[in-house]
């Protein structure tokens, strides 16, 4: 009889999907970032209704042939350590080039700012900052591994600075290493990460070179004086914007660093492995202090770094919130609706308009992932085996231990929008690393090259566009029953409790499908 209820609940929520694909959607498409019509081979339609339907069914298939997860945290991994090449990849003398590299480019970059052309177009700052480090890095830490860790400038000048005035005053340390308040949790983080994408998507200054420049010193000063206060590793895992999300994104990339050591746990400040019980999981920190032969750098499955024993703050939950709700109303500002939106609005109160937009999108996804997480518990309880115990015993305790499983949909939202202009505009870098003040040099031989706007297609966009959102959200589906089946027990809780989760996702495919598929038109 309950299987009878759960199959008419799936087939309802498959009809109301349907219903909203065919009314919401139109039948053509506009090739996103491209400026020009690509007609699809089948109505818009069609495409939003059979990435729907693609989730559905990875669900059904999910729940069927998966097997019970509830009491293992364990996943194959090999150890690239083993490897005589990838250990001299590893070696500290490779790694302090690449950080050095990074400085470089950072001071450059500072530099183009300043005194380099103001022309955005004659200027590192604009593609370094906007292009190779945000996009680039970003998609780097997803597809591949942490890579900010390893070398962001700024931890860097601070570990220099700490081993210089380590040798100036013997038996003293640079940081005052206070006590990390609880209270502030990540909500440092949180409010940075708004303000970043306020600047990114709001602020009409922000492509300035002097402005980055700006930015980039202001970042500079908060990030060090953190660092000074609470100590270095202490602030960049625990407050620092950048180095939580990148880190964020590494747990769906198949490369992880671990310290087999659980006797470090206890001390261990990074969210990467803070209240775990097992190894420390990109926890760099741990990498510095344990002996080399504790030491891992491991191949494993994507997205399973997103199921560990960690226990998500509240303030981390929104943190990751904001991330998907802000990289998806960036799509939203290249739609004719935003375009309508700005037709109404005078030109003097285009950037209020713009930040109350910003902030109350992103609360309006705080509000709808709060609304399915207590479906997911009512449906938990309601039609699933009673008496369980440690069934979640609030709305947002539910909301904690399932945030990470929409990672992958931010990852794949994050590649479909951003990949046309980091393909397309990351090629004014090219230009950019032979004359980066726009001084007339050709240090590399490269100042003349001429961007190639056709290197990608819109057509070749769009399929990819379709991809990465599908198999983001298969990613989801996924990784939601894993956790199901550890939060609500196995069977059928686990199975029942993802229905409101299901359509949440399919829901969201359609949006973002139709999102992409709408350019801003000039």
């Amino acid at each position: 009889m309950r299987t009878k209820k759960f199959l008419r609940t799936v087939a309802t929520a498959s009809r109301v999907v349907l219903s909203i694909g065919t009314i919401i959607f139109s039948p053509t498409v506009v090739g996103h970032g491209f400026g020009q019509r690509y007609d699809l081979p089948v109505p818009l339609w069609l495409w939003v209704i059979g990435a729907g339907l693609t989730i559905v069914a990875s669900f059904v298939i999910v729940g069927v042939v998966s097997r019970d997860r509830r009491g293992t945290t364990t996943y194959p991994r090999v150890n690239l350590l083993r490897v005589e090449f990838m250990r001299s990849l590893a070696h500290w003398l490779s790694l302090g080039l690449l950080r050095v590299l990074a400085v470089v480019f950072l001071i450059t970059t500072v530099l183009a700012g300043f005194i380099g052309d103001p022309d955005p177009f004659h200027n590192l700052a604009p593609v370094m900052v906007w292009v190779v480090w945000w996009v680039g890095i970003a998609f780097v830490c997803a597809l591949v591994g942490d890579l900010w860790a390893l070398v962001n400038p700024f931890r860097t000048l601070f570990l220099w600075a700490e081993w210089v005035f380590g040798r100036l005053v013997t038996g003293r340390q640079l940081s005052a290493v206070r006590p990390y308040p609880l209270t502030l949790a990540m909500w440092p983080a949180v409010g940075g990460l708004l303000i970043f994408f306020w600047a990114e998507l709001i602020w009409s200054g922000g492509g300035v070179p002097q402005n980055i420049a700006i930015a980039i010193v202001v970042y500079a000063a908060v990030t060090w004086v953190g660092m000074f206060v609470y100590g270095r590793d202490v602030w960049l895992q625990n407050a620092d914007a950048f180095s939580i999300v990148f880190g964020i994104f590494a747990r769906f990339a198949p490369l992880e660093v671990r310290v087999a050591n659980t006797a470090m746990i206890s001390s261990c400040i990074s969210p990467a492995c803070c209240n775990k019980t097992q190894d420390c999981v990109n926890g760099y920190q741990c990498m510095i202090r344990t002996e080399p032969s504790r030491r891992e750098w491991n191949v494993r499955p994507p997205a399973v770094g997103l199921l560990n024993d960690q226990k998500v703050s509240f303030s981390m939950m929104v943190l990751v919130i904001v991330l998907l709700a802000t990289v998806t109303f960036d799509g939203l500002l290249e739609t004719r609706l935003w375009t309508h939106i700005l037709d109404r609005t005078l030109t003097g109160e285009i950037r209020w308009v713009g930040s109350a937009a910003l902030v109350l999108f992103s609360s309006g996804f705080l509000f709808i992932y709060l609304l399915f997480s207590a479906l997911m518990r009512w449906f938990a309880q309601r039609y699933g085996d009673q008496n369980i115990a440690g069934h979640p015993k609030s709305t947002l305790e539910v909301a904690r231990v399932f945030v990470l499983t929409l990672v992958p949909i931010a990852i794949a939202y994050h590649l479909a929008h951003y990949l046309s202009y980091l393909v397309i505009t990351g090629q004014y870098f090219i230009a950019r690393i032979s004359d980066p003040l726009g001084y007339g040099w050709n240090l590399f031989a490269t100042a003349d090259y001429k961007v190639d706007i056709g290197l990608l297609s819109a057509r070749v966009a769009w399929y990819l566009a379709v991809t990465f959102v599908v198999l983001g959200h298969v990613f989801a589906v996924y990784l939601a029953h894993v956790v199901a089946q550890r939060t609500f027990g196995g069977g059928r809780s686990a199975l029942i409790s993802q229905i409101p989760m299901v359509v949440l996702m399919v829901l969201y495919t359609m949006v973002s499908l139709w999102i992409l598929a709408q350019p801003m038109v000039a």
